[in-house]
Parts: C-alpha cells; structure tokens; sequence
C-alpha cells in the first residue's frame, strides 16, 4: 500500500478519533502523557494486534453498558466506557456500526471477522532487488471512468448532489493511479511461467481457481465469495507480484474476484532458444471503500497481457497488462445499500484506459558502480519495437491463446456465440434454429 494512501487512512481515523474525544467533553479530564512511537510489526504480531484490539471492541459493544439515548436515533459511548477503553477503541467500534445503533449485528460484524481471518490490514508486501538482479520500470497508466456512460448517473439527471449517488463518492475521487512508476526485479515475472512444461497454446492456471466439488450446488454456494469485505485476503509466493502489480493501480486489490470466472491463466504462445512469449488473462477487482461506509466493488470486464522474457528470467523485452476498451462496457460496478437488506445496486460503465506496460527493456540493478534498484526509468522508445527482430521456433497466432484460456474460464463458448448480423445466413446455411440472448453487458467477462 503506497504511502499517500496509508496517510489519508491515518487521518480519516485521527479525525474521527477526534470526534469520539468531543463526546468526553465535560468528563473528568484524562491524563495523557503518550508521545508518538512508530513501531513496526511482523505478521505475526499484527494478527495479536488485531485479534486483541478486535476483542475489546466486542467486549465494548456487548458487556459493558453502550447505551442510546431516549428519543435519540444514534448512540454515545458512556464516560466510564471513554475511561476504561480510550477514544481509539470506541472510534473502531463505532467505524464498524454501520447503522449507529450501538451493536454490531452479524452483517455489520463480517467485514471484521474477514480481518481477524485475514489480517491484512496496512501490510506491505515487499519485493527485494538484489544488486546481481536485472530490473523493469513498470508504469501504471489510468483514465477514470466515464461516469456519463452509468445508468444510475443519467437515471438522477447527472445530479451527482443526489444522495443516491453518494456511493460513488470513491468512484469520483479515484481519478490517478496509486502508484504511477515502480521497479521489479525480473526474476519476479516467473509467476506467469508454467511450474512444468507447457504445450505451446494450452492454458495453464497462474492463480488457484475456486474450490470446485462435483455436487454443482455446492459448487454455487462456495464458489462464491462474500461481497461485505474490505480488505484483500493475505497472499503468499508468487501470488505478492501480482498483488503489487494490481496495487499500482489501487491499494486493495483482490486477485480473485467474488464470482465465476475466478483466477488467472496464461498461455505460451511463441518460444525459441532464448525467449518465450506468453498471453495472460486475470480476473480480479478492487474494493474502494473503507469502514463505516459500505463496501464499493469495482471489476473490470477482464486485463489481458502479454509478456515476453528470457528462459532464464535475466530480461524482459515486453509486458503489458490491461484492460480492453474496444467495448462500449468494460466494468461492473457494484455496492451495498445500507438498507435493513442490505441489498446491492449494481451498474456497468466504461473506462478508456487501465493499463499496466514496461518503461522500458529490463537492465541490470547495478551498472559501473551505480545502483539503479530505485532509479525510475521515463518511457523513451517505442513500445513494439523491441520485439522485431526476434525470430520465433515455434509459435501460434494470438487468439488461438486467447480463445483457449476464454474456454477455460467460459465453458459454454465452446458453442459457437454469433453477432445478430451474422447468424441468420449461417443458420439459413446450417438449417439450424436462432436463440437470440440480449444483454446488458457482456457474455463473456465480468462486465455483465
């Protein structure tokens, strides 16, 4: 998580720390001697932290006398809760009672119990560059949506003042990437490459799909993932780089999305002595939202890329991860509605560009006595140039890749799906019936 967002988190939390301590006022007066300590914690100890933390909450909120006041529609913390807990404690409770009740019911509760589980709350995952490495500029380029191409924008009149539009308030202000230039060591680009030796055309899985048992309304039920969650579940391996790569754009990436398809394939699709080309296709999406408001899931229809590096992971001429715009929809958009139901309003719109590309090739992290690990290098060459004079052994065209990973992900394209101008001379042709399917969005990626 980059450092200008951990900040804004900081003081969203001392701002509402803030307004619990007002609640104190007329109380006895609080001796505080505290100086600010910056202390940092493993793993580990942030999982302590949080289970304890999360506990005195509930204890708060459960056992000792939170109580509203008659003819009032929200709650105050008791002055002896004030004393016994501190302001820190109650502004967490108060950040995860989303109604302002006083309680937390289990709706309220599970973003929380995803923390306890999950423990991945301002954690930094970091990807070392030795001196003897070879290192990539990977820039993060980002234009934010077309707010007039949402359904719920022109159904309130483009009157972004109406509160049913005040969800899309972290839609808004996302308008720039998270992180716009980073460096990566080469060898962390293995986790596109298969573990074994892959047939050239045949996918194979870069992230877990879901756990998928025989029983398909099992299948239904566990496959899907809980939408009332904030914060990305704790990934490990090779599973790092694609979560920093994702998080150029935003700070909570999640690399599996909630629904089917879930996961990431990649395929080779060209390869010599020296190099390798590969397709990759990942479907993953980004929550926008902190506590108390309620989760924002933004998911792009799909990122598509391609990567082309050297066997032994010392160089890589080309990557570039994005996702297409040649659609006139590429993103769903879904939030939860702080109703008694809790029930999701759902939009679909456009975004022209969200795209992750190498600045330039890869070169070493130390060069005559310089160390280049942290030095940005700008885009300066034309970007397809570098892979011109590179003469592949043996290779297959782009959509024979792109076509097997899309079957992988979507069984049911194994039929063949026609446009409306099309079909009926081949249906005349073939003698066959027309189904006719409208849609919103589209049948195959996640803008739908």
């Amino acid at each position: 998580m980059d450092s200008q967002s951990d900040q804004s988190e900081v003081s969203a939390t001392a701002d509402d720390t803030n307004q619990v301590a007002k609640e104190a006022e007329g109380h006895d007066a609080i001796e505080d001697n505290s100086q600010n300590i910056i202390i940092e914690l493993t793993p580990f100890q942030w999982r302590v932290l949080v289970t304890s933390t999360s506990l005195l909450v509930l204890t708060a909120a459960v056992g000792i006398g939170i109580w509203v006041e008659s003819g009032s529609s929200h709650w105050r913390s008791d002055p002896e809760d004030f004393r016994k807990f501190g302001a820190e404690v109650l502004t967490f409770f108060r950040q995860h009672d989303v109604n302002d009740d006083g309680a937390l019911d289990l709706t309220e509760f599970e973003p929380l119990a995803h923390v306890l589980i999950d423990v991945n709350v301002s954690i930094t995952y970091d990807l070392p560059v030795d001196p003897d490495d070879s290192v990539v500029t990977v820039g993060a380029h980002f234009q934010p949506i077309d707010l007039d191409s949402m359904q719920s924008v022109a159904n309130k009149n483009y009157d972004l003042s109406n509160p049913d539009l005040l969800p899309l308030t972290a839609l808004r202000l996302w308008t720039k990437p998270a992180v716009e230039l980073k460096n990566f060591a080469t060898k962390y680009f293995s986790l596109f490459l298969s573990k074994s030796n892959p047939a050239i055309g045949v996918p194979y899985h870069i992230t877990p799909f879901s756990f998928q048992p025989e029983d398909e309304m099992y299948d239904m039920k566990y496959t899907m993932l809980s939408s009332n969650r904030y914060h990305p579940p704790r990934v490990t391996g090779d599973l790092i780089v694609l979560h920093n790569l994702l998080a150029m754009f935003h700070p909570s990436p999640f690399i599996n999305s909630r629904f089917a398809p879930q996961g990431s394939l990649a395929c080779l699709r060209a390869f010599n002595d020296e190099w390798l080309d590969i397709s990759i296709r990942i479907h993953a999406e980004f929550q926008l939202q902190r506590p108390p408001r309620q989760p924002f899931w933004f998911t792009p229809a799909q990122f598509k890329g391609r990567l082309v590096i050297s066997k032994d992971l010392s160089e890589i001429k080309y990557f570039r991860l994005y996702v297409p715009s040649n659609r006139r929809l590429n993103v769903d958009m879904e939030w939860l509605k702080n109703d008694p139901d809790h029930t999701m309003d759902v939009d679909i719109g456009y975004m022209k560009q969200m795209e992750l590309r190498l600045t330039a090739a890869s070169r070493p992290a130390t060069y005559e006595g310089y160390d280049l690990r942290t030095s940005l290098k700008p885009e300066t060459e034309p970007y397809d140039a570098r892979l011109q004079d590179i003469k592949w052994t043996n290779e297959v065209q782009v959509d024979v890749c792109e076509r097997a990973m899309e079957l992988v992900f979507y069984p049911f394209k194994s039929v063949p799906y026609l446009n409306y101008t099309e079909v009926h001379q081949i249906a005349s042709e073939q003698k066959k019936l027309v189904h006719l399917i409208a849609l919103w969005g589209a049948l195959d990626d996640q803008s739908c």
